[in-house]
């Protein structure tokens, strides 16, 4: 039924109406006109699946507003009083019947407290906001809250002003929101409104149903300096999301309009019946129980904050933007209930971090903390624009190290490399690599470094200078950078070079990629005593001057500083290396920044015994033994500190010469990359709005990487040659639940 605005009765007594179009039903008797509406299960029937199913189908709001996202987490309105200034409630409705549902009401009409509804309007809001979800009838948007019925219309349904103004003081601090799904005849005196909104109430006001360019009072209300944000106008739209014909549009209180469905609502009527009705008069309603899914969850938010919440994460419908037909657009309970803004949190010493800022890359001595990301353990409370706290996964930072791929070989095997050597007499040696890129190698790249990558350089180089006395010097860039060191350094014969074995590497050195060496040697007594710099910066000196890297400010670097001794026998050679590995912008190898910054430099001394052996000619065993201490450091993240950690790599290799042809070369390691056994790391988090967490984790990974590698490589005459590679690593990374890491590569070189 339709019920018009009456005339203005005077320019302070003005008068209010309901507006809404309705056909009801009755349980159980239905009418012709919603025959095919699903029945309500009778009053004292058990609840089923079924019936819950056939309870939703008729709430069908409750999807279009992405209500079921706050069910997810467990809320209902719970704990929030919602006054409903209308022709008041069905006391009797089996939608009201549960104990505390209903609060003792009043009749601003009258003064008395008989606030039952005779016309159906009120009962039907009311329940919109929180019909119970017991499978019979209808569901509310926020159907464990409390509601406050006031009464401002007399039965013949059209009131005034005045009503409403008794209405709105008596809800002053018996309510958190008040609905109101009415409309006046004009602008009224506000002084009641003014007095609920300072209160801190928060009002959702019908925008009207005379498809007017813009809202009816009191909804346009909003608009005014002195609503502080606390009024909410609500439109209507169809089944289709556009704007109702009969919904007022936004107009000049666009930046406080919302719409919800509006077209068809069934809910709750007089005399325990139900209605299917349409009208500004449902979709406001729907707002109201939103708002209070918010209050129960965030109970310290102000109106003003649940209104701006509300407005700013509604779907954008129309135009654009806010727009004077849709306002500010859907109402969308799901977004509401996500961060709005920046998520920060605080840490141990009071600086304030973005929470998803940064990120974390994982070395293998430090992939315990990828299973502490993927197990769900790094987890911490952040706050966003609205000071609302949120857990938060901080794992979806931590990347995980990726497996051995044929791209980044393809990658390689694109490139070109031209070594020569050259000696000059008994004191000076010299050589270099000069390597070009093919387009098949450089498609391998990403896009963007394909442009800026040199496509003919100077990859290497070494000098190698002795004295009279004894004394040698060496110099190296790149690849050769770090070779004379450790298991890399020890010959036992010239055409055995053990630095061609990946897996006798110092994985202590290996910390340093780009690097470069300069080292000075000497023998005494059958001994070498050996010292040098290793270092690695973001600057290649090797590359053009031209080319900048992205993110080459960020790039780790480091630098080592060795000291070593090494003797060799007759068939046999043994090293011992002492190292002091400083990193800047990593840790052990890995990177991070933001929240899970571990830290942003370290400091490793290690030890590593090296030794090979000449089984037969052109056939040796080597192998080494790295052990390394990296002290503790206090961090300026949400990790409080790490502290001193231990950490270990193993190495055992087969390498021959000579096998199959002349000038092959032949390796079979088999290898423990460095893995820490000894150390935790302290995180310390908010855990909810008030309380922190210190969080102690080992640092020690439940896995333990075994890598084996094949490689052999063979001249195929002057021009060509040909080499395999096959790898295998069970538990990479030191990751125990892994899978088997599996490369195999063949490569075939000539020259035309």
């Amino acid at each position: 039924m339709e019920m018009p605005h009456s005339p203005a009765l005077s320019s302070s007594l003005v008068s209010i109406a309901v507006c809404s179009a309705c056909a009801m039903w009755a349980a159980p008797a239905w009418s012709d006109s919603l025959a095919d509406m699903p029945r309500p299960a009778a009053v004292g029937t058990a609840v089923t699946a079924t019936a819950i199913e056939i309870e939703r189908g008729t709430s069908f709001y409750l999807g279009r507003i992405r209500a079921d996202a706050a069910y997810a987490r467990g809320l209902s309105g719970a704990g929030v009083t919602i006054a409903t200034l209308d022709t008041g409630i069905s006391g009797t409705h089996r939608e009201f019947m549960q104990a505390g549902k209903l609060l003792p009401g009043l009749n601003a009409v009258t003064g008395g407290l008989d606030v039952t509804d005779r016309r159906g309007h009120g009962s039907h809001v009311a329940g919109i906001i929180a019909a119970l979800r017991d499978g019979r009838g209808n569901a509310g948007v926020a159907h464990g809250a409390t509601l406050l019925p006031i009464k401002i219309f007399p039965d013949s349904g059209s009131g005034s002003t005045l009503a409403l103004d008794i209405g709105l003081r008596h809800a002053i601090g018996k309510a958190a929101i008040i609905n109101l799904s009415i409309g006046a005849s004009g602008p009224f005196d506000a002084r009641a409104m003014q007095e609920a909104v300072k209160s801190g109430l928060l009002i959702v006001a019908a925008a009207g149903n005379d498809g007017a360019p813009t809202s009816n009072w009191p909804a346009r209300f909003a608009r005014e300096a002195w609503a502080n944000n606390q009024i909410i106008a609500v439109g209507a739209v169809d089944a289709s999301n556009r704007i109702a014909s009969f919904s007022n549009r936004a107009g000049d209180t666009a930046a406080w309009y919302l719409v919800a469905p509006g077209v068809g609502v069934v809910s709750a009527h007089r005399n325990d019946q139900y209605a299917s009705m349409s009208g500004t008069s449902m979709a406001a309603p729907m707002v109201s129980g939103a708002a209070a899914l918010l209050m129960q969850m965030w109970p310290r938010l102000r109106a003003d904050q649940v209104a701006t919440i509300l407005l700013v994460t509604a779907t954008d419908l129309g135009a654009p933007g806010i727009d004077p037909i849709y306002g500010r657009g859907l109402l969308n309970i799901d977004k509401a209930l996500k961060p709005v803004g920046t998520l920060t949190t605080t840490t141990y010493n009071g600086k304030t971090i973005r929470v998803l800022s940064g990120a974390m890359q994982p070395s293998a001595a430090t992939s315990a903390i990828w299973s502490l990301a993927a197990s769900g353990q790094l987890r911490a409370v952040g706050r966003d624009d609205f000071q609302r706290d949120f857990g938060i996964d901080l794992g979806r930072t931590v990347t995980r190290s990726t497996a051995l791929s044929l791209d980044q070989v393809i990658g390689g095997m694109g490139r070109r490399n031209e070594v020569a050597e050259r000696v000059f007499g008994d004191d000076m040696e010299m050589a270099f690599v000069r390597e070009s890129w093919t387009g098949t190698g450089m498609g391998a790249m990403p896009a963007h470094l394909q442009a800026q990558a040199p496509r003919d350089r100077l990859a290497a180089f070494s000098l190698l200078a002795r004295g009279r006395d004894g004394m040698q010097a060496s110099f190296a860039l790149g690849s050769f950078a770090g070779q004379d060191f450790g298991a890399h350094g020890l010959r036992l014969a010239p055409d055995l070079p053990l630095s061609q074995v990946a897996g006798l590497s110092n994985p202590y050195l290996s910390l340093l990629p780009s690097t470069t060496h300069f080292a000075v040697a000497r023998e005494a007594g059958g001994y070498w005593v050996k010292a040098g710099l290793v270092a690695a910066g973001t600057h290649d000196p090797l590359a053009s001057s031209d080319v900048h890297l992205p993110g080459a400010a960020w790039m780790p670097q480091a630098r080592s500083g060795v000291f070593e001794v090494s003797r060799s026998f007759d068939g046999a050679a043994l090293s011992m290396s002492l190292l002091q590995t400083r990193e800047r912008n990593a840790y052990l190898g890995s990177y991070s920044s933001g929240a899970l910054s571990i830290a942003n430099r370290a400091a490793t001394h290690s030890v590593q015994l090296a030794g090979a052996v000449l089984i037969m000619p052109q056939l040796a065993l080597a192998g080494q033994a790295s052990y390394g201490i990296t002290p503790g450091r206090s961090g300026d993240s949400l990790v409080a500190g790490v502290t001193t950690l231990r950490t270990n790599a193993f190495s055992l290799a087969l390498v021959a010469a000579d096998r199959a042809r002349r000038g092959d070369r032949l390796s079979l390691a088999l290898s423990q990359p460095m893995r820490t056994y000894a150390g935790q790391l302290t995180m310390d988090v908010l855990s909810n709005e008030q309380v922190r967490d210190r969080l102690v984790f080992s640092m020690a990974p439940t896995g333990r990487e075994v890598r084996g590698e094949l490689s052999y490589q063979a001249p195929l005459g002057p021009l060509s040659s040909m080499g395999v590679s096959m790898m295998l690593r069970r538990e990479p990374n030191n990751i125990a639940d892994a899978a088997l890491d599996k490369l195999l590569a063949l490569r075939y070189a000539t020259r035309f």
